[in-house]
């Protein structure tokens, strides 16, 4: 078996037990009717205004407030486009299983072995603390649209149940008994 696989099936196998699953989506404010009753309401509130300025000779304002209303729309539809991006994680008892949708439905999925996986949290008393996934030479940063209280959550809870799952075995010491050591 390899380190990690590109696109896998989606998720981990029905045969296996998940022991540990999380789903992380960016903080959405708003949905996609609330969007178009804003902009709706932006139009009616803007449209007067710029008939007033267009009947007192100031007709340009009319144009510009018409292309401040476009770009604010368009920069609303970008930023609600945006927060369809989904991670999830699942732990199973012998894998670890990464799936990213981003923002444009592109879909990469990964699965390690559970032994390989290490769960690494860089700068984690800064804003910009980092979480990443990392196997092998494989390193898959997760969360990037969470907040640092975020990170520091699913990194506890990932990195308890991957530890659980892969703890290291320690050695047996070696048995002595004279019997087993050679005589000169």
């Amino acid at each position: 078996m390899t380190a990690a696989t590109e696109n896998p099936p989606a998720g981990p196998p029905a045969t296996e037990t998940v022991l540990f699953s999380a789903e992380l989506r960016p903080n959405r404010s708003s949905t996609a009717r609330a969007l178009k009753w804003l902009a709706l309401l932006l139009a009616a509130a803007m449209t007067p205004v710029a008939l007033g300025f267009s009947l007192l000779g100031a007709w340009p304002v009319f144009g510009f407030m018409g292309l401040e209303l476009v770009a604010l729309v368009a920069l609303l539809h970008f930023n609600h486009r945006r927060s369809g991006i989904v991670e999830r994680i699942a732990v199973t008892e012998r894998q670890v299983h990464l799936e990213r949708v981003n923002h444009w439905g592109r879909r990469d999925a990964w699965a390690f072995p559970k032994h390989w996986v290490r769960v690494k949290l860089l700068r984690p008393d800064t804003p910009d603390c980092r979480l990443e996934i990392r196997s092998h030479r494989h390193v898959i940063p997760l969360g990037g649209f969470l907040t640092p209280a975020e990170r520091h959550e699913v990194w506890s809870a990932l990195s308890r149940h991957v530890s659980a799952v892969c703890a290291p075995a320690r050695p047996r010491p070696m048995d002595q008994s004279p019997s087993t050591s050679r005589m000169v």
